[in-house]
């Protein structure tokens, strides 16, 4: 029997099997049971006013023109409800699992010559695996990770054309790139963009480059791009605002909340903050310490180049006041590269600083291990369906992983990998169910959808300046499929309004006689909200 399992251990096929069938389940288990959260109530809506409207080309919330992002990720959301005929949470995540292992793919393929197969999808998978992506936003519709796969793309191709000198298809295939992230985000892909241009060029020594006819050609492609789609734009909405809109968006470097000394506190912070949200892999940066191993990756063209890219797009959000972790989704892969070169170096190898962080990894690994049979003795999990099976199943399968971890060598950080997704599992199967049996957010989603349903073919209008967030803009919206606008007047009898208590009261002399049809709470501070239709 220990030497089936050593086998098991040590053959590389094995291990990256497990992987492989571990990763549906981490990322695609209850996927949809949440109510949508954060920003994705804000993709959602716009996405369903654009299928409503049959408008794809100017966004609007709430029937009013929506500038914080252009549309191209819409545009990804409508043709996946499209295809699927469903708006249901799990559709509007979907594009966030698909990027993700898009990107996981991309690294792969990106590092596969320099790592060598092994480590390049050991690169690819500590992206996957980071804990900011694998405890929270691989299970959100956000834009940032399918943002990131195509701002990491262009990266790629900036290295690869031009290593190979091929510099008209170096600039117009980034540049083309950088488009369509303008096209999701905005501004923040010209930041990416020309700094890596200029940077990479010039330590290159070719910045010289950055004058010839394949540059124009490059910046023509990017602005043809964008060209066509504002056109088409401009032909139902002007300019005015949009610019302005989309640089405050991008404009990270100042937070009005904030003082000097907060701004000061980040500086200092920062790294330590990116160490914690992308861990467990940025401990591996500690063998950058080790001078031979530094003086190997610094020998190495292709590590500089992630080095450099790096370093020069980070800066802007290390300065930056108001940063989220999400923001560097892009960035992270060029340092999971080089951090997968530094774990092959340490193969075999004696040092301090390497018997530091894998005591440190050990213990993480075997807390990770066992910390699944938490769900058996917690009150709100213990009595789910399946639990006394699933966890005992899933703790068999982090043992493994941590036998995989034990038996060291290069496959050691595949351990460490099984590990990491088999509590990812454990989260879906009874976390998330136990917070969705417990959190008020599946209530209020409730009432927005029956709020929808009640309506019927009544036109629902938002009176005056009652609070409604995108939440419930969307809810509502989907059950009653009509864009939910708001309105200063009483038009008719045949509409329904949705009012909370102070704009009731406003309202209530010109609404004369009303009847209450559903009352409901939202999300925003917990207002209660009423339905109402005019009394005939």
């Amino acid at each position: 029997m220990r030497a089936v399992i050593k086998s098991l251990a040590t053959r590389p096929w094995v291990v990256f099997g497990v992987i492989a069938l571990l990763i549906p389940f981490a990322y695609l288990l209850n996927l949809g049971l949440m109510p949508l959260i954060s920003d994705e109530p804000t993709r959602a809506v716009v996405t369903l006013e654009m299928l409503l409207s049959g408008n794809y080309i100017n966004p609007t919330i709430n029937g009013e023109f929506y500038y914080n992002k252009p549309p191209l990720f819409n545009w990804l959301l409508s043709g996946l409800i499209w295809l699927t005929g469903c708006e249901t949470e799990l559709v509007f995540r979907t594009p966030t699992i698909v990027s993700l292992l898009l990107l996981g793919l991309a690294i792969y393929f990106f590092s596969r010559k320099h790592l060598g197969k092994q480590h390049a999808l050991l690169a690819a998978l500590m992206m996957v695996t980071s804990a900011r992506i694998l405890f929270w936003d691989s299970f959100q519709g956000l834009i940032d990770i399918t943002y990131s796969l195509v701002t990491f793309l262009s990266f790629a191709a900036i290295w690869k054309y031009s290593n190979r000198g091929c510099w008209f298809l170096m600039f117009t295939i980034s540049y083309l790139l950088a488009a369509a992230g303008f096209l999701m985000k905005g501004l923040p892909s010209l930041a990416f963009q020309g700094i890596s241009l200029v940077v990479w060029l010039g330590w290159d020594q070719k910045f010289r480059k950055l004058f010839t006819w394949q540059h124009l050609a490059g910046i023509a492609a990017f602005t043809l791009a964008l060209g066509i789609y504002y056109t088409a734009y401009l032909k139902t909405n002007t300019l005015d605002e949009v610019f302005l809109t989309l640089f405050d968006q991008s404009n990270r470097l100042s937070d009005k909340e904030g003082t000097f000394f907060s701004w000061v506190k980040h500086l200092a912070a920062f790294p330590f903050e990116m160490v914690y949200e992308f861990a467990p892999w940025t401990l591996l940066a500690v063998f950058l310490f080790i001078k031979d191993i530094r003086k190997k990756i610094l020998q190495d063209r292709y590590m500089i180049f992630n080095l450099v890219i790096f370093s020069a797009n980070i800066i802007i959000y290390w300065v930056s006041a108001d940063m989220r972790p999400r923001y560097l989704f892009m960035l992270f892969p060029l340092v999971f590269i080089v951090l997968a070169r530094a774990a092959q170096l340490t193969y075999e190898r004696k040092h301090r600083l390497i018997t530091l962080v894998v005591t440190v990894l050990h213990v993480m690994a075997f807390v990770a291990a066992v910390s699944p049979a938490y769900y058996l003795i917690w009150d709100e999990t213990a009595g789910l369906p399946g639990v006394w099976i699933v966890i005992p199943l899933l703790m068999l399968v982090a043992a493994y992983g941590y036998f995989v971890w034990l038996r060291g060598g290069d496959l050691r950080w595949a351990g460490i990998l099984i590990i990491l997704l088999a509590v990812r599992i454990s989260f879906n199967a009874f976390n998330l169910p136990a917070r969705y049996n417990s959190y008020p957010d599946a209530s209020y989603r409730a009432g927005e959808i029956e709020a929808g349903r009640l309506a019927g073919d009544c036109k629902i209008l938002v009176l005056g300046d009652t609070p409604f967030n995108h939440d419930a803009s969307f809810y509502v919206a989907r059950e009653s499929r009509q864009i939910i606008t708001r309105t200063a007047e009483i038009l008719n009898s045949n509409a329904c309004y949705i009012a909370d208590e102070k704009n009731l009261a406003n309202f209530a002399d010109r609404l004369g006689g009303y009847e209450i049809i559903h009352t409901f709470t939202i999300k925003l501070n917990e207002t209660r909200l009423f339905l109402l239709k005019q009394s005939v």
